[in-house]
């Protein structure tokens, strides 16, 4: 895919980034980086409870809201099991 010139100019770039003790430094401090922070899916789930309890209560009552009241417990527990896991 390279073309010769090119092919040279890639080695002589990796020949002299291999001597630079300071670039490679900066390298390595790359690993320790963290990750992006996750999908703010907490906050979320939190904002659908706030929106749909009244909902939920208008419709269906004190059971409703228990109901609506698991599924969120378990939703939240999915998420914070599954970023722990990864």
């Amino acid at each position: 895919m390279l073309n010769d010139y090119e092919r040279r100019a890639l080695a002589d770039l990796e020949r002299s980034l291999k001597g630079d003790s300071e670039f490679a430094a900066r390298m390595a401090g790359l690993a320790d980086v963290p990750p992006a922070p996750a999908f703010p899916a907490v906050p979320i789930l939190c904002a659908l409870l706030f929106i749909l309890v009244p909902l939920v209560m208008l419709l269906f009552g004190w059971a409703g809201v228990l109901i609506v009241l698991d599924v969120f417990a378990a939703a939240i527990a999915v998420v914070l099991i599954r970023r722990r896991n990864h």
